[in-house]
């Protein structure tokens, strides 16, 4: 173990091991932190403690060199040759010497190291953040666990939402298409850069005014993407008057596309509902012409008419004369509608002359 301060950028460390005697650990040089102890195994540990005499308070920027107590933090770094390491650092409490500050003892601060309460290095959270930005949540652990970086899903989305947005450029393609807070009651506007393929902003309404006055603040605007919307055609107009309005291209292709495939569909099943119509009418047998001839009184008529076979099927004669047919079917029918059959039968006498 050997620790050197020339080196203004990196610091070495020659650690031999059985496995790999000439395996070399490079870390970030801090000069107010000392290595005590370095153990290489499946994951490469070291000892670090504090060694400058002086720290400021938080609050007030006091320097106090009165210390109060001292105790361990462990922190992850970026892996060593797909070892992972961790850093036990014994750090100190101090006592702030200004009586009015609120906060009487903090502990000493490693801003070039890591950030209150963080668990891994800055350099380790940068790593993950740029995981999580580049493949996703879940792709980045699998991706890490596999490169000997710690670190969950939860962690890399925790690290990307807490990252400080990039600079990026005014756009000049945008896109803008609705979004639900709750379907057909409250849309809001979702805004993206066309150029980059990248989400720029979420309004909460698609109001005109509200889409308007974000356009009011991009002027470089020259071009922009919108659905059917009557809305945004107003919002674009008077919000970016410079900006070319086209039509999106899943409203134009993927919706008339469905119109025309819904209207086929009704096409289609219309012409099977007709020639099923007409295959079932060729296919009906014709009516005899000498039905005449046939039984005079049919079948149905007796059963479905008990009361009228009872009491006036006997007094129906035998017509012989020319519409004698109408005449019997028109007795039937006032017969079979009528709510008292047997009053109306008393009463009523067939004759048999229409």
């Amino acid at each position: 173990m050997w620790y050197t301060k020339k080196l203004n950028i990196f610091s070495l460390l020659q650690a031999f091991s059985r496995d790999q005697p000439n395996s070399m650990i490079i870390f970030l040089d801090l000069p107010e932190v000392q290595v005590e102890g370095v153990e290489v195994a499946e994951e490469i540990t070291l000892t670090l403690r504090t060694i400058s005499p002086t720290a400021s308070c938080p609050s007030c920027g006091t320097q106090s060199s009165q210390i109060q107590s001292r105790y361990t933090r462990t922190l992850h770094d970026l892996p060593s040759g797909r070892r992972p390491i961790r850093l036990i650092m014994h750090v100190r409490r101090f006592f702030c010497k200004k009586h009015t500050c609120a906060q009487k003892i903090f502990v000493e601060r490693l801003p070039t190291l890591c950030r209150p309460h963080a668990q891994r290095t800055k350099q380790l959270q940068e790593a993950l953040c740029q995981l999580g930005l580049r493949v996703g949540g879940q792709a980045g652990a699998d991706v890490g666990s596999e490169l000997g970086i710690s670190g969950s899903r939860d962690t890399i989305l925790r690290l990307v939402r807490q990252s400080p947005p990039s600079a990026q450029s005014e756009p000049h393609v945008i896109g803008l298409d609705d979004w639900a807070w709750k379907r057909r009651l409250r849309y809001g506007t979702l805004i993206c850069d066309l150029e980059l393929g990248l989400p720029i902003d979420l309004r909460a309404s698609r109001s005109v005014e509200t889409v308007s006055a974000w356009l009011k603040m991009h002027p470089s605007i020259d071009t922009s993407s919108r659905d059917g919307s009557s809305q945004y055609a107003s919002a674009i107009k008077k919000g970016a008057p410079q900006a070319r309005q086209v039509s999106d291209r899943w409203h134009l292709v993927v919706r008339r596309i469905g119109a025309c495939v819904d209207s086929f569909q009704r096409k289609e099943r219309l012409r099977a509902r007709t020639s099923e119509t007409v295959a079932y009418l060729a296919g009906k047998p014709k009516e005899d012409c000498s039905m005449q001839q046939r039984e005079t009184r049919p079948k149905a008529f007796t059963a479905r008419s008990p009361c009228l076979a009872r009491h006036g099927e006997a007094e129906l004669p035998n017509l012989t004369s020319n519409g004698e047919s109408h005449a019997r079917r028109c007795t039937e029918r006032l017969l079979r509608r009528s709510r008292n059959t047997h009053q109306f039968k008393r009463d009523v006498k067939y004759t048999g002359v229409e």
